[in-house]
Formats: structure tokens, C-alpha cells, sequence
């Protein structure tokens, strides 16, 4: 097939049918698709039932150029994707020996001296197409140009566990997608914080229903609102035609703009820190690492980060950020006060250059009547004993609260740095 316009995505397997594997394969797939300039209107999700399959398969292969088919491709008995696909397209499958000399690698070197027979299902693939090795685990996947039920369409199979699906799909898998994609896509992701969604989408309303190309899209994201700015390109030699636009919403919105690309807020909080050559530690309650995972998560951070200290209990808060025991008995453990003690504790105990503290009510318990649950403190530390706190009133379960908590620490820091 020499033009992919259109795409549907299955997903494999009755454990995300029962809710006991959240499904990110989709919503990577999805995002994937978005940014190659190729439509999806479809996402499904099959059990581990060949009749079921097969029918889900022969739907998308009707209606859609290509059907991407993630998961069910191991070596038990309930992984069906690859025989189940194969038979749809009328493609028989055979032993194929570079897979099976590198399932056998791959096995070794990660310990397994005792093999089974099924193990080597996993190298029963189609002899025709292409098989797309995986670097990252056993089963390969595969690309089937196929015609089912007299449409052509492609069928692309990968693996499902996530750390094999991306490097796959990013390594093989987009490329032969990108050079069939009836056009490019150019996308700048706008970034803000400390504006409702509602809010933002009001002040930019005009923007959306009125740019055809390039476009401007609103996007869910926790803590934070994301718009899109894309432009449809006919060939590599087009100019960016987003500068005016995004100029524009930086105009508007400039209050609010943290980024205007691909780097979310740990990023770019470790990259500000590494451009001035400063150090950064953390001081944590109600988020109980959760700030430090965050920055972590990055390569780098360790160039600027020097630790944290999470001082659920009061004792850990005296003992070794040297909260006075007094301001926890006048003030309480969420207060400004104490986000301050705390920021400067950490500064002294872990000699940073900057602090930040967290300290609130998650919930569900421990509210009152003053101190709801949703209420917290943010407390900054900073050279000649700079310091600043924030106090939010954020709404949701507890998970909520703490993820938005990390970002908005984060969001402090980062205006102090630039300020």
C-alpha cells in the first residue's frame, strides 16, 4: 500500500479488559498517529479469544488502510495475535530462524539456561512482510501488507508490554508509517500553568475556529493546559508557517507559558538549574517523594539535584529540618509558617543553592473545618535567605492533589530562577 490515510488500533489481551492493566498502548499509539498526520477513528479492545479476534480484525481491515495490533504475542497459550492475524490474512507462518537465534540470545543473556519448546512460538512468523525484531524482549512483531475480504490494508503487530511497544514503534515502525502518511505534520506544544482550561480555551477561542492551517487544538492535561499548534505539510521543503500564530498566543497568554515545545516541567526546571549552575533539594509531606521522582526522572538531574527529605512525622520535621517544635504546636504541620521552616531547613541540612517544601492535607482524612482537605503550602528557599510561599486549594482525590502539588512546586522554582 503506497498511501496510509486512515488507522484503528486493538489492543490485546483480557487483562485490560478487566481493568487489571491500565491500557497506555492505546493512548501512545493514538498520540503517535496524531503527530504522523494519519486519522484514527476507531480503538478497540479484545480478550484473548480467537473468534473475537478474528472478527475485530476483519471490522478494522474493512474500514481503515492500516490496523495497528498491540499485544498477544508471547509464548503461552493465550497469545493468539500473531496466528490469528496471520489466518485473517491469509498469510501462512513459518519458523524464522534470525528470530529464533535471537530469542535464544536474548534468553541467555538474561539468565534463562532452561528453555521450553514455547518459547520458539514466538519465531512462527508470516512469510510475508516484514518482521520487525525486538530489541527488548522475545517476540518480534511484524508488518502483513494484506488484502482481507477484498480490501488491501496493513496490519502491524507489536508486542504489548510498553517497554517493548515504543522502542519498537519509534525505531521501526514510524518510519514506514511517515513515508506512506498522505502529508506531514509540523506541531509546537504550548505549555501553562496556573490557568484553568476553561479559561485558557476562552482567552483563545477566536484562534481555534478560525486557523485552518496551521490549526490550534486544546489538550487534557492534569495540573496544566497543553494547546497544539499544527501545520499540515505537502512536502519537507514547506515553510513553518506557525511563527505569527504562536507569537499571538504568547501575547495572550505569555503569563501563563512555561514551554513552547516537547520538555514538560521536571525538564525544564533541570535545564534552567544546569544553565545557572545551580543545586536544588527538596523538603516533602503530603507528597512523600513524589517531587524528587519527578526531577528524577530526567537524565541529568543529578547535576543539580543533591537529595530530599520527606518529613511525614512532626519529630522528622524538628530533628532534621529544624522546624521549632513551638511553630508546630501554633501553627500546625500545613502552614505557611512551617512550609517556610522547612524550605530553610532543607537549604542549610543539604547545602543547595535553592529549597523547596510541600507540606498539606492529601485526604481524605485529617481535615478541619480550617484546613481542608486539598489545602497546601509551598515554601521556597533561596541564596541571602530568599524565601517565598504559595498556598493552593486544589480539588480532587488524593492523587490529584499530590501530582498537582509536584507541579506546581516545581512552577515556583522555576519562576524564582527566572526572575
Amino acid at each position: 500500500m503506497d498511501t496510509i490515510k486512515t488507522a484503528e488500533i486493538i489492543c490485546v489481551g483480557t487483562e485490560l479488559l478487566m481493568g487489571q492493566i491500565i491500557n497506555t498502548n492505546a493512548a501512545f499509539l493514538a498520540r503517535q498517529l496524531s503527530e504522523i498526520g494519519i486519522t484514527s477513528y476507531y480503538q478497540t479492545v479484545v480478550g484473548d479469544n480467537p473468534a473475537r479476534l478474528s472478527a475485530q480484525i476483519r471490522l478494522s481491515a474493512s474500514r481503515t488502510d492500516c490496523v495497528l495490533i498491540t499485544g498477544g504475542l508471547g509464548p503461552t497459550a493465550d497469545d493468539i495475535t500473531m496466528s490469528v492475524a496471520a489466518s485473517v490474512a491469509g498469510i501462512p507462518l513459518a519458523m524464522h530462524e534470525p528470530s529464533r537465534q535471537a530469542i535464544l540470545g536474548y534468553l541467555a543473556r538474561v539468565g534463562r539456561r532452561t528453555l521450553t519448546d514455547n518459547n520458539w512460538k514466538q519465531a512462527m512468523l508470516p512469510t510475508v512482510g516484514t518482521i520487525l525484531p525486538n530489541h527488548n524482549g522475545t517476540a518480534p512483531g511484524a508488518i502483513m501488507p494484506c488484502v482481507i475480504d477484498g480490501h488491501a490494508c496493513v496490519l502491524i503487530l507489536t508486542p504489548g508490554p510498553p517497554s517493548e511497544v515504543i522502542p519498537m514503534f519509534n525505531d521501526q515502525v514510524r518510519p514506514y508509517l511517515e513515508a506512506r502518511a498522505p502529508h506531514s505534520l509540523l506541531s509546537h506544544y504550548v505549555r501553562m500553568v496556573g490557568i484553568g482550561e476553561s479559561k485558557a480555551e476562552d482567552m483563545l477561542k477566536d484562534l481555534i475556529a478560525t486557523q485552518s492551517n496551521p490549526t490550534i487544538a486544546p489538550y487534557v492535561s492534569e495540573g496544566e493546559v497543553v494547546f497544539r499548534v499544527t501545520q499540515f505539510l505537502d512536502n519537507s521543503e514547506e515553510p513553518d508557517r506557525t511563527g505569527p500564530l504562536l507569537d499571538e498566543i504568547r501575547r495572550r497568554m505569555g503569563h501563563y507559558i512555561y514551554e513552547i515545545g516537547p520538555r514538560n516541567m521536571p525538564q525544564v526546571v533541570r535545564d534552567i538549574l544546569l544553565d545557572q549552575g545551580l543545586t536544588v533539594s527538596f523538603a516533602e509531606s503530603c507528597t512523600g517523594g513524589l517531587l524528587s521522582g519527578a526531577l528524577t526522572d530526567w537524565p541529568g538531574s543529578s547535576a543539580v539535584f543533591r537529595g530530599a527529605v520527606v518529613a511525614y512525622d512532626n519529630e522528622i520535621k524538628t530533628k532534621l529540618l529544624q522546624v521549632p517544635e513551638d511553630m508546630l504546636v501554633r501553627f500546625g504541620a500545613v502552614s505557611e509558617e512551617t512550609a517556610t521552616a522547612m524550605a530553610r531547613g532543607c537549604r542549610t541540612l543539604m547545602e543547595t543553592d535553592y529549597a523547596v517544601s510541600v507540606t498539606g492535607i492529601a485526604g481524605p482524612e485529617g481535615a478541619t473545618a480550617d484546613k481542608p482537605v486539598g489545602l497546601v503550602f509551598i515554601g521556597l528557599s533561596g541564596p541571602k535567605d530568599q524565601h517565598e510561599v504559595i498556598r493552593l486549594k486544589l480539588n480532587g482525590d488524593r492523587n490529584r492533589i499530590r501530582r498537582v502539588t509536584v507541579l506546581q512546586a516545581l512552577n515556583l522554582l522555576r519562576r524564582r530562577l527566572l526572575s
